[in-house]
């Protein structure tokens, strides 16, 4: 059960990274990508995943629920945002939005003790 929880926190940590990159490639002109509304989306599902695990396993440490409660709305509204607003015309301004909320919630994650 360790490895799989292990397999799914890369999985997670990567599904933020993209949607980071993807709004990182547009901050010009920006727009929710379908990378971004994507990443979002499926960090979102994995954080879900993650906890499910984490609550159930003996082998993976309890989570803090707090901590995933905050970050579990951070996520929500990030990904009803970003999937609300993707057909917007360019420029999107709730792009800096979604990306302002996934730098939270990856704060909340390695500051929150």
């Amino acid at each position: 059960m360790q490895t799989l929880y292990n397999v799914l926190v890369v999985l997670h940590i990567i599904s933020w990274v993209v949607a980071l990159v993807s709004y990182a490639s547009v901050v010009r002109r920006p727009q929710i990508t379908p990378w971004i509304a994507h990443g979002v989306g499926a960090a979102f599902v994995l954080g879900i995943a993650l906890t499910g695990i984490a609550s159930a396993s003996d082998a993976v440490a309890d989570p803090n629920n707090a901590k995933v409660g905050v970050k579990l709305l951070v996520a929500l509204v990030a990904v009803g945002l970003a999937h609300g607003t993707r057909r917007r015309p360019s420029p999107n301004p709730v792009a800096h939005v979604v990306a302002a909320l996934i730098v939270v919630n990856v704060a909340i994650a390695y500051l929150w003790t």
